[in-house]
């Protein structure tokens, strides 16, 4: 590695939403196609933080911002928003993506420092270089497939998430991996098979048009 950068244990996840905060709302770093396509990012949000649901599907809405109006997340959507807050009847929803924006401006490299022990300006660099390692809308073909081109990825280890908060702190670690595009694509980051190579668990969607979570029966619970 090229920098060891210290940093007071348990505080990983103030690093990590302080990068998002860097990437997100002062650099414009990151993947618009992959986050329409392939996420909940245009989800539509209310103020209690619910899913806005069409009223005869359930189906989360998206806005199609070529219609000007809310659709079902599965509807034909020609320019679906991914930023944006929008009166749906007597409703305001607000797309899953503006609203993490919105969420980790409090977390700005100076405010961050105090809490992790890393300088405001390593924060601010590192996030800046690794969005720009990402090469965000690059491809590369590998046996004559275009496929998205990705070099860059965070990844957190036990020592990360074994106390309190560690899920969350796992999770917004991803979310690093989820901005860039940089998930199951050439150069990013494969996540750990929770089943072993004799499970028998793949990729299903759910009602809202996400992958289901695995069912851990190989390690006796789910």
């Amino acid at each position: 590695a090229d920098d060891w950068i210290p940093i007071r244990p348990g505080t990983d996840g103030a690093m990590a939403l302080a990068m998002l905060n860097v990437l997100l709302n002062e650099k414009g770093i990151y993947d618009r196609e992959f986050l329409k396509k392939h996420t909940n990012a245009p989800y539509l949000v209310g103020e209690d933080g619910h899913y806005l649901r069409d009223i005869s599907s359930k189906k989360p809405l998206v806005w199609d911002a070529a219609d000007g109006k809310a659709k079902p997340f599965d509807a034909d959507v020609k320019d679906i928003a991914l930023e944006g807050s929008h009166v749906i009847g007597e409703v305001m929803g607000t797309t899953s993506f503006q609203a993490l924006k919105e969420g980790v401006k409090k977390y700005t490299p100076e405010n961050v420092e105090s809490i992790t022990t890393v300088p405001a300006e390593t924060i601010r660099r590192i996030a800046v270089e690794f969005g720009e390692a990402a090469r965000v809308g690059a491809k590369i073909t590998i046996e004559g497939k275009e496929l998205p081109f990705r070099p860059a990825a965070a990844n957190y280890l036990r020592g990360a998430t074994t106390r309190k908060h560690g899920s969350n702190v796992g999770l917004t670690v991803s979310l690093l991996n989820l901005m860039i595009g940089a998930f199951h694509v050439p150069g990013g980051h494969m996540g750990v098979n929770l089943v072993g190579p004799s499970g028998k668990w793949g990729p299903r969607v759910n009602r809202d048009g996400l992958m289901l979570p695995v069912e851990i029966f190989a390690h006796g619970f789910n």
